[in-house]
Formats: C-alpha cells, sequence, structure tokens
C-alpha cells in the first residue's frame, strides 16, 4: 500500500517534472504540438492541473463515501477531461505550469492532513476497488506522471 510519504513525494517530483518538462516546451515552441492523436502538451497540462485541483476538492467526498461508491459511475470522465480542458486552454503556457505547481501543493497538503485510517479505507474507482492511498498513488501521481511524459515525447530537439 502505497504511504502518505510516497504520495507526497511523488507530487513534489510532479511539480519538479512540471517545471522542467515546461521548460523544454517553451524553449521549442511546442506546446500546441499535434500528433495524429491525443492531446498536445497544453492541453494535457490543462488535464493535469485539473486532476490536481480535484484531488483535495473531492477527494473528502470520495472519502466519506461507502467502499462500494465508484465516483466515475456518474461520471463520463471523456466529456470532464473535454470540460476542463476547455475552461483552462486559453491560459499561458506560464500559467499553466503555476496551475500545476499550486494545485499539486494543495492536494499534497491534503493528503498530509489525511489519518492512517483514511489512506487504508477501501475506495472505488472505475470498478476496481483498492486502498484509498493507492488510488491517490495512482491518479495523483502516476497518471499524471505518464501525462507529463507524454507531453515531452512532442518536443522537436
Amino acid at each position: 500500500m502505497a504511504t502518505r510519504q510516497e504520495i507526497t513525494d511523488g507530487m513534489a517530483q510532479l511539480i519538479v517534472q512540471a517545471k522542467r518538462v515546461g521548460r523544454l516546451l517553451d524553449e521549442t515552441g511546442d506546446w500546441d504540438a499535434k500528433r495524429p492523436a491525443g492531446w498536445t502538451p497544453r492541453e494535457m497540462y490543462c488535464h493535469i492541473a485539473a486532476t490536481g485541483g480535484m484531488i483535495a476538492q473531492m477527494g473528502p467526498a470520495l472519502l466519506a463515501g461507502p467502499a462500494d461508491a465508484d465516483m466515475t459511475q456518474s461520471t463520463n470522465i471523456a466529456d470532464l477531461n473535454a470540460q476542463t480542458i476547455a475552461s483552462m486552454q486559453a491560459l499561458t503556457p506560464e500559467q499553466l505550469v503555476a496551475m500545476v505547481e499550486t494545485n499539486y501543493t494543495n492536494a499534497s497538503n491534503w493528503v498530509q492532513g489525511l489519518s492512517d485510517e483514511d489512506l487504508q479505507s477501501t475506495k472505488t474507482f472505475a470498478q476496481m476497488q483498492m486502498p484509498a492511498s493507492e488510488l491517490l498513488a495512482n491518479i495523483g501521481v502516476l497518471h499524471a506522471n505518464h501525462h507529463l511524459y507524454e507531453a515531452a515525447l512532442r518536443v522537436a530537439f
């Protein structure tokens, strides 16, 4: 099971990498680089920032719910992603990097305040049950890092 420290360290490292990849995108001008399929780096940063913001915002309701309440059951994730990306599309790259930093700092602070019982509680996401700590590590760290990796791959050296 992921520990509080692993989650918050992962979020801190995510911020470091978001700044590094952002600098690369600034240097190469590739913020809006397209591939045949998928999001641009700008869109990925919008998504990462939104995810970080939702952790501390929606986390308390998730923790308060029963173990079998799937937060994705009543949410169309594709529509949610499209809406959050559209809402931030006009932000500058500098603003997006700052939003990732702010939202993940807030998420990390929220995780720091969770009890061991909260972290060990079973939750359901996309029909999969897991400890809340694993959900936070998977969505808050691994998922976001995956998108940073994808953004970095669009840099044209």
